[in-house]
């Protein structure tokens, strides 16, 4: 088959090339791939960053070399395993062959503390499809049966069901803490943060501010959702004190956008430290700030921890993942809606041949699309 490799631990070193087809374990289902998506995780791959070495290279460090990237996909069950036995998560019925699923890319080993405990999400010994074993930018891939989330091909199309994982995400940060009638302001408008004023809108919030450095992305934003949309300029390294001055331009524009409420959720989905600084100075005293962005340098931190978290009774939470398999299920409850499917697709801005993957990297690390999505198949 056809798959989509690192070769090397270095900058770009993908490759297109012929490999096995994957065994179908008993407990797994082999699954033909008819669409995959690009995440930011795999542009870090991509771009060999050694800051996030301690979470995702790393892992990677230690297993065998090349890796089949790529943890958003979807596609038909070509083989069912032997022991699976049970319906498939999402599923009604028993998972087939001819089954049309989306996939959990955390696989959990369900017996250590976190897992049994209910937070599959944060299970302490999870292996991350993609990541730390081959994944979904091929033509087939094996993964277990409970990872299998089964779709209504009649609600759910190939393009929708192939960012189901992702925008899982979105569910799980933008419902964390209940939206409904409250102000939340959006850091970062990359796909995720774009599918968070989705989620965030349909979720019945009363006022949703979204804050990138792309006009492409805030025009997204606006069209999502999003009540005002707000550029900020990149810090001149030739001018120390630009970042200070743009920062504080950016609050008082956050705070005159949010009037007359205050943000009560602000959710950080860039991983850049000012946006985080930011969204502290911003939020209101005992509000809520959704951390998910993974920042490009090894530290972060808080320039004002006293004053804007402890004084202000600030509550931080880190967001993973999805809640398996209740954001799942909430997830299939908001994609049901013609009018949340309709902006989803809004956010695909590019749906390219598998073997167009360098020109889909590209546009991502430049900035210059939403979530790109790669078709292996036409079926």
């Amino acid at each position: 088959m056809k798959a989509i490799r690192k070769m090397a631990p270095r900058p770009g070193g993908l490759e297109l090339v012929e490999v096995l087809q994957p065994a179908c374990g008993a407990d797994d289902v082999l699954i033909r791939v008819k669409a995959a998506s690009l995440c930011g995780t795999d542009a870090h791959i991509y771009n060999w960053d050694p800051s996030i070495a301690a979470k995702i290279l790393a892992a990677t460090e230690g297993l065998r070399r090349p890796l089949i990237l790529g943890h958003e996909f979807c596609g038909e069950v070509v083989e069912v395993g032997s022991q699976v036995k049970g319906v498939g998560e999402g599923a009604a019925e028993p998972i087939r062959v001819g089954s049309f699923v989306s996939a959990e890319s955390h696989i959990v080993c369900g017996t250590c503390y976190q897992c049994r405990h209910g937070e599959f999400h944060v299970c302490t010994r999870e292996t991350i499809i993609g990541v730390q074993r081959d994944g979904g930018f091929a033509e087939y891939i094996a993964i277990p049966a409970r990872c299998a989330w089964v779709n209504d091909p009649a609600v759910v199309p190939v393009e929708i069901a192939c960012i189901e994982e992702p925008f899982g995400n979105a569910v799980h940060a933008a419902t964390e803490y209940d939206p409904h009638g409250r102000c939340v302001a959006v850091f970062g408008a990359g796909p995720i943060g774009l599918f968070s004023i989705i989620v965030a809108a349909a979720e019945g919030a009363a006022r949703i501010i979204a804050v990138d450095t792309t006009p492409l992305r805030l025009d997204l934003a606006t069209r999502l959702g999003a009540h005002a949309a707000l550029r900020t300029e990149p810090a001149r390294p030739d001018d120390p004190d630009a970042r200070d001055r743009e920062r504080e331009r950016l609050v008082g524009l956050i705070r005159d956008a949010a009037s007359p409420w205050e943000v009560d959720l602000a959710m950080e989905m860039s991983g850049h430290p000012d946006a985080l600084d930011t969204a502290l100075r911003t939020v209101r005293r005992g509000g809520k700030v959704v951390l998910f962005g993974l920042p490009s340098q090894a530290s972060v931190t808080l320039e004002r921890y006293a004053e804007d978290v402890i004084f202000g009774g600030v509550t931080l939470k880190g967001i993973i993942g999805r809640k398996l398999y209740g954001t799942w299920a909430r997830t299939r409850a908001l994609t049901a809606r013609p009018e949340v499917r309709a902006k989803i697709r809004s956010v695909i801005t590019d749906t390219l041949p598998f073997a167009r993957y360098e020109e889909a990297f590209q546009k991502m690390i430049a900035r210059t699309s939403g979530k790109i999505v790669l078709r292996l198949s036409e079926a």
